[in-house]
């Protein structure tokens, strides 16, 4: 049940796993309370069926099976691309649509004598014979398999078995004697074809020889061979080159680079990689660290170091001297691999223009070529299946075939008494839940408490059984003339339910309505008062439905007598129109006379202030108010209420009004403390499984105690 903070505890008190739909406790109760439905519909369905089993004609059923082979006439080699397979669908299709047609129907009535038998349709032209036959008989294809199966059902055996065996004979005949005639036309056909193509084929060799001559070629497939081949060395040549030409590029780029920017020698030697030059550096760099250590031991004009400086120049002009040798020798070699790739793309070049004109040679060439071998090869395949078709003068003869034939039934396919009677009762189940289901959600009146949680959002406190008493002072004051009763039961379960909770204790002035009028709210107010003060609380029952004031015929008092409305009008005080009642610790207030305008009485301070006066005398005040829809008297009194309780009626209060009435309360901020169901009837097989499941062994307990009460009889 969805989160209602409008409604008082219901956070802590509802249960959140309620779905949207009922549980199949409930399930089963709808089912019990509508079964008569179920069973009125379950019967008339399963009667339908049985009649109509009754009424109809037995027919039987035979079937014929036709086996179609893997084998598929051939008259070229080159067909076999376009040969049907058998296990194809639409292959099937075309037998199963020939076998069905209405002129494969007259050839089998013909062959097999049916059209004259009197038994088979007399009087009807053959044209009405093949069409009626029709409706007799189901081709159909055997699944995973290349058989297909003829059908017939008949109200006659012996007919039903006749007619699928000549169907299966007289297709198979037309079968034979089409492929016979094909046979024929196949062998003048291909002796046409041959003489055809021994004439291209021979004009064909003489185009390729003038060709030939003309291009003073002899084999130009072998010629394209040595092309290809020197065009591929020429590429990967080419290729070599150009990937060697940018090693060297990059690495002249990147020294020059470098001597433009001046950037010192001894730098570009490492780029250049050069041996000479390496081995040069190594020695410069030795002098100089052999200068720099005898330039700490002397000074200038020392011998030693003079003799070592020199060495060092001279050291530095070799190491200059082969790094200006190893650049010359870098910028050549890239000049030289420029134009060596330069030489070769034009090689390549003029190798692609030879191959080129090769190909455009070849190309008339490979035509010319190519149709003369298709001409050889299908004259060689006219002439090979010519010689095989005058040999055998017919196809093979077992393409198919009758695998199985039909035999007379011994007993009808239809109808069949126990299968109707199977499917009656399973249709009418069916049928008789969904009527017990369509009844349930197209009436929206409340029935199970569940329905109350789950559409109003409202904890449903306590169930009041149906009172059987005639008259409404019985009903009324049940809780006190018969208090071991379930009615009297039930208050006090309401009662608990309330005291139980912090909000309700705290919440002196419950408000008693509903949707409308009719569904017990003043039974349920006056009752839950008398129940509140047998458990020693100081109650006050408020009479506050001004239009149809019924706590007067309740306890038996007279309609003009004083009450809230001469309270309300300043008349008489409010202790002086409480009536004393039998019940200790209960008070009573009429109504009073019905006023003109109720909405406005009851909407003026003097109940504010009443109401003030009683909180601090009654530890609860229970007013009896209107109903919610229809008149505003109810949204009226709702501000000056601490809670509300919301009656509903068993089969009488409607969801949709009650929803409506239940938004009312939530938009005036009065918290509702739950709802009553009202008026369930404990004598109906449903609601005595679905109600009395936890209380029975409190009635139970009552009912012992009021047989234990009974004094003995004498005799």
């Amino acid at each position: 049940m969805p989160n209602t903070p409008y409604i008082a505890g219901a956070a802590e008190s509802s249960d959140e796993s309620l779905s949207k739909f009922p549980d199949w406790r409930e399930g089963v109760a709808i089912l019990i309370e509508r079964a008569w439905l179920g069973v009125l519909v379950a019967t008339a369905v399963f009667l339908f069926f049985f009649f109509q089993a009754r009424r109809q004609i037995p027919y039987y059923r035979s079937t014929a099976t036709l086996l179609v082979e893997a084998q598929i006439p051939k008259i070229l080699n080159y067909q076999d691309i376009l040969a049907y397979n058998t296990r194809n669908l639409e292959y099937f299709n075309t037998h199963i649509n020939a076998l069905h047609s209405r002129n494969m129907m007259a050839q089998a009535l013909a062959r097999s004598g049916l059209a004259k038998d009197p038994r088979f349709l007399p009087g009807q032209t053959p044209e009405e014979q093949a069409e009626a036959a029709q409706g007799f008989v189901t081709v159909t294809a055997v699944e995973k398999s290349r058989m297909i199966n003829l059908v017939v059902e008949h109200p006659d055996p012996r007919i039903a078995s006749d007619l699928a065996n000549a169907l299966a004979q007289a297709y198979i005949q037309q079968d034979l004697d089409n492929r016979m005639s094909a046979s024929m036309q196949a062998i003048d056909w291909l002796r046409e074809r041959s003489e055809e193509y021994r004439e291209k084929l021979e004009k064909g060799l003489l185009e390729l020889q003038e060709y030939r001559e003309k291009t003073q070629s002899v084999s130009l497939e072998e010629d394209q061979n040595i092309v290809i081949e020197k065009l591929k060395a020429l590429n990967s040549t080419l290729t070599a080159a150009q990937t060697e030409r940018i090693q060297a590029e990059t690495t002249w780029k990147s020294v020059q680079g470098q001597i433009d920017a001046q950037v010192p020698t001894p730098q570009i030697a490492a780029v250049l990689n050069d041996p000479g030059v390496q081995t040069s550096l190594q020695k410069l760099q030795d002098q100089q660290r052999i200068v720099a250590g005898l330039q700490q031991r002397y000074r200038a004009q020392h011998p030693d170091l003079q003799q070592a400086l020199e060495l060092e120049q001279k050291l530095r002009k070799q190491f200059e001297d082969a790094c200006a040798g190893a650049i010359y020798a870098l910028k050549s070699r890239f000049e030289m691999l420029a134009e060596q790739e330069r030489n070769l793309q034009a090689a390549l070049e003029e190798q692609e223009k030879e191959a080129f004109e090769l190909d455009r040679k070849l190309v008339r060439y490979n035509e010319l070529k190519r149709n003369i071998e298709a001409d050889q090869e299908i004259h060689q395949a006219v002439i090979a299946r010519m010689k095989e078709a005058s040999i055998s003068e017919s196809l093979p003869t077992d393409v198919i075939r009758l695998a199985e034939e039909a035999r007379p039934a011994k007993a009808p396919f239809r109808p069949r008494p126990g299968q109707a009677m199977v499917r009656g009762v399973a249709f009418g189940l069916v049928l008789g839940l969904g009527a017990i289901f369509l009844f349930y959600y197209a009436d929206h009146r409340f029935r199970r408490n569940e329905e109350v949680e789950r559409l109003l959002g409202m904890p449903v406190l306590a169930t009041v059984p149906l009172i059987g008493d005639k008259t409404i002072q019985a009903r009324g004051l049940i809780s006190h003339l018969k208090q071991t009763s379930e009615v009297a039961e039930s208050f006090r379960t309401l009662r608990a339910s309330l005291l139980l909770r912090e909000d309700v204790r705290n919440a002196p002035v419950l408000m008693i309505t509903s949707a409308g009028p009719g569904e017990g709210k003043s039974l349920i107010a006056t009752n839950l008062a008398i129940s509140l003060a047998q458990d020693g609380r100081r109650t006050l029952l408020v009479g506050a439905d001004l239009r149809r004031p019924v706590l007067s015929t309740i306890f038996g008092q007279e309609r003009e007598r004083a009450g809230l409305a001469e309270v309300l009008k300043g008349e008489i005080a409010w202790k002086d129109a409480l009536l004393a009642q039998d019940v200790q610790n209960l008070d009573v207030m009429l109504s009073g006379r019905i006023p003109s305008h109720p909405s406005e009485l009851l909407g003026r301070k003097p109940l504010a202030e009443f109401l003030r006066e009683a909180r601090g005398l009654y530890q609860h005040v229970i007013i009896d108010a209107p109903p919610v829809l229809g008149v505003s008297d109810a949204l009226v009194l709702l501000p000056n209420a601490d809670g509300v309780l919301f009656v509903v009626r068993y089969g009488v209060t409607h969801s949709l009004g009650a929803s409506h009435a239940a938004l009312k309360i939530k938009e005036s901020g009065t918290p509702c403390m739950g709802s009553i169901m009202n008026g369930v009837n404990l004598k109906s097989v449903a609601n005595y499984y679905y109600y009395r499941r936890y209380g029975g062994y409190a009635y139970r307990h009552y009912r012992a105690q009021a047989a234990d009460s009974v004094p003995p009889s004498d005799g």
